[in-house]
């Protein structure tokens, strides 16, 4: 068994590097490339008859995501958390739980996904309450609760074209990165809602690196960052059925 959770390979042949901007690299997408790679993969993605994330996603995207949130975590440790058999300790730690809890929602989305189950407010909170595992002792307050509300009805009215729905995606969660939505464990509910963002687009999993993706970015760059995550995650999923 893998003990380390690789990262996948990035395609970034759709991204043009522009090296005229005050010595900085900026890149811009080449959407026209970009689009017909993408539907080409959802088609070849539809046929097969295996839609769910490769088995070391819960493990990455949890060690990631807790990582994104300044959490001293390491990959032993989310592999100890996640792993059944007799090895496992019967008692864990308050972060080890979180850790639990946060793979098992993955599970509980990408279930809900495949059902076409549409989101629901009280889900969500029933999220915070699993990564936070008792930390949080108080309910969302009102303007928090509409907030969530909205970002809720938004999901589960997606955009199907993707060039609008990245646009959307990355809005959604810029927006809630920049202006957190609860008073802990933010970071990790906002990748939780982007999770199930792009599954209700038709878009599969992706996972930000916590060595280069720890800062807040504009809108923009946040579409960057997905279109170049998204080529590789379509790539593990059809990398399966070889």
């Amino acid at each position: 068994m893998r003990r380390r959770f690789d990262t996948p390979p990035v395609d970034s042949s759709s991204l043009h590097r522009d090296g005229n901007n005050g010595g900085r690299s900026r890149s811009t997408v080449d959407w026209a490339a970009f689009l017909r790679r993408m539907e080409r993969k959802k088609r070849l993605v539809g046929r097969s008859t295996n839609h769910a994330p490769p088995a070391d996603y819960f493990g990455r995207a949890t060690y990631s995501s807790f990582r994104l949130e300044g959490l001293d975590v390491n990959q032993q440790e989310v592999w100890e958390s996640l792993g059944g058999g007799n090895g496992r300790p019967m008692l864990r730690s308050r972060q080890a739980q979180r850790m639990r809890n946060h793979a098992a929602i993955l599970h509980h989305i990408e279930g809900d996904l495949r059902s076409g189950l549409p989101l629901r407010t009280e889900g969500v909170v029933r999220w915070y309450t699993g990564i936070s595992a008792g930390l949080s002792t108080t309910g969302l307050d009102q303007a928090a609760e509409v907030r969530l509300g909205d970002v809720v009805r938004r999901i589960n009215s997606p955009q199907m074209r993707i060039r609008a729905a990245l646009r959307e995606i990355a809005g959604t969660h810029a927006q809630l990165i920049a202006d957190p939505l609860v008073p802990a464990f933010n970071g990790i509910l906002a990748r939780l809602l982007l999770r199930y963002h792009l599954g209700r687009c038709g878009l599969p999993a992706i996972i930000f690196d916590p060595e280069v993706d720890g800062k807040v970015r504009p809108v923009e760059e946040v579409v960057l960052r997905m279109v170049e995550l998204l080529d590789g995650s379509f790539d593990a999923l059809l990398g399966r059925g070889k």
